[in-house]
């Protein structure tokens, strides 16, 4: 699915704050992402699976990444999926032929990128979470509220955490997060 960047706007512009050798800020408009909701263990799970190149992770929290998608698993039946645009196409006979439920949600949330040696101190700032690796390691994600906005975080990479906030609270958590960086620029 294409953005119509006749009447699209991100919300932030495509915004970066900070110095890559310290702590980076960055806004990744139009980010395509879908909710994904199917059985555990159904057909349409084990289709889901082939076609997105990887079993759906089952543990809450965890993530699972081929070379074209991601699944943060965020309930017992329900994916956050990001990556390519073609998400309807590669799950096309498993929509036709099984319980399964596919919603396009890019205009829903934007995505932020926080990365840098410093990045989980600024998250820590606002963050309820614990993000010491031995609790949050690398592929972990959860569903929480930063600086009061709700959000998915998703420890993406070594120094890297991406923030999927709703478009409506992305100013107000970039004014929190770029604030939280002054001690570390």
């Amino acid at each position: 699915m294409m953005v119509n960047s006749e009447f699209a706007r991100s919300p932030l512009a495509g915004a970066q704050h900070g110095r890559r050798d310290r702590v980076m800020l960055k806004e990744v408009p139009y980010s395509h992402s879908y909710d994904l909701r199917v059985a555990p263990g159904s057909s349409g799970y084990n289709e889901a699976s082939v076609a997105l190149g990887f079993v759906l992770p089952t543990h809450i929290g965890s993530s699972a990444t081929s070379e074209q998608f991601t699944a943060l698993c965020l309930g017992p039946d329900w994916w956050y999926v990001i990556g390519s645009d073609d998400l309807f196409a590669a799950l096309s006979h498993a929509l036709a032929t099984t319980h399964i439920s596919v919603v396009d949600v890019i205009a829903q949330r934007t995505r932020l990128e926080i990365s840098g040696p410093h990045a989980a101190e600024v998250l820590a700032h606002y963050w309820e979470q614990d993000l010491r690796v031995s609790y949050f390691p690398t592929g972990a994600c959860s569903q929480g509220v930063l600086a009061k906005a709700p959000v998915i975080v998703w420890h993406s990479a070594e120094n890297c955490y991406v923030v999927y906030v709703r478009s409506s609270f992305a100013q107000h958590l970039w004014t929190a997060l770029t604030d939280a960086t002054v001690e570390y620029l």
